[in-house]
């Protein structure tokens, strides 16, 4: 890339949150030059729009030239203007499928449709958390199995589980939906499902298209397996240098981990030819997670006192 890239999107957790859940200095002064130079930065997750619009507050992350990728990249938003940028939802004849094999499996299945969780299990606690964390309003409904056309559209498909339910889970999701949804883990506990073609690739398409620009003039930093879509469509895809193996296989470009300003390194390159950007003040706010979080780890629980909510100590929100 001979030029500054347009576009600089940027997964959450493992990426742009440092293992204690804060936006680390050099990134937050990267991030300053590169908005001044004209570029959009993207935030891009598995959390919806609104729980990024809170991150955003939390962290105290200047919103101005930001992108909301939520939902794995079924929801893009533009922060300034509130304009959505495109939407993509699940067919509901699929999503009937799908909540009728979670079901028989046993796999909390949450349903994300815009700032509303979609649930018939209200009172299980992971509800209250990802609700709480996320910004979202629960909105129960008798049977997932039965819902009345029309009545959700879903942008994602969110099932929660410990990894030794959920990954042999996932093999049986796959064999029958493999080639008819997109499907990630965003973290051991996290399966998720967006429409089909719809990830943050297709994200970071649809945010180059609304800006006039080609999608390879951006770069992209990710560490997990929702990421690899948008880490091979950008022009420059940066593994983090505690990216799962996945990642770094189909990176351009492998950088220090989220804990060692990773991000800035790269940004530095791109927009400064090596040199740091200039620092920016810090606000005084306290880490996203009260202990570090490691996502590769399978044996690891992100919650308990590990993630902050809404002022509550809860077991995590998806990323």
């Amino acid at each position: 890339m001979t030029t500054p890239p347009a576009i600089v999107a940027v997964d959450i957790d493992g990426t742009l949150l440092s293992r204690s859940g804060e936006v680390l200095p050099g990134t937050r002064a990267e991030f300053a030059r590169a908005r001044a130079a004209g570029a959009s930065v993207v935030l891009a997750s598995g959390r919806p729009v609104a729980g990024l619009r809170r991150l955003v507050r939390r962290v105290q992350l200047d919103p101005s030239g930001l992108v909301y990728a939520g939902s794995n990249g079924s929801v893009v938003v533009d922060a300034d203007t509130g304009e959505t940028l495109a939407r993509h939802s699940v067919e509901e004849d699929l999503v009937r499928e799908i909540v009728s094999l979670t079901g028989e499996h046993g796999v909390l299945t949450l349903l994300c449709d815009a700032d509303d969780l979609v649930t018939d299990v209200p009172d299980d606690p992971q509800v209250a958390i990802e609700a709480r964390g996320n910004d979202l309003t629960v909105r129960p409904v008798a049977d997932l199995t039965a819902l009345a056309p029309g009545e959700v559209h879903v942008d994602k498909i969110l099932m929660y589980g410990p990894p030794a339910q959920l990954r042999p889970f996932s093999e049986v999701f796959v064999a029958r939906f493999g080639d008819r949804v997109e499907h990630a883990f965003s973290a051991p506990f996290y399966f998720e499902a967006t429409a089909r073609g719809v990830d943050k690739g297709s994200a970071l398409r649809d945010v180059a298209a609304a800006r006039g620009v080609d999608v390879g003039d951006s770069v992209a930093f990710g560490d997990n397996g929702n990421d690899v879509p948008m880490i091979r469509a950008a022009g420059v895809g940066v593994a983090m240098g505690n990216a799962i193996e996945a990642v770094m296989r189909v990176a351009d470009r492998v950088t220090a981990s989220n804990d060692d300003e990773g991000i800035a390194a790269v940004l530095a390159d791109l927009y400064g030819d090596g040199e740091p950007a200039p620092a920016v003040e810090i606000p005084d706010v306290a880490p996203m997670y009260h202990r570090p979080v490691d996502l590769t780890d399978d044996t690891a629980t992100f919650g308990g006192e590990d993630h902050e909510s809404g002022g509550d100590t809860t077991r995590g929100t998806s990323l």
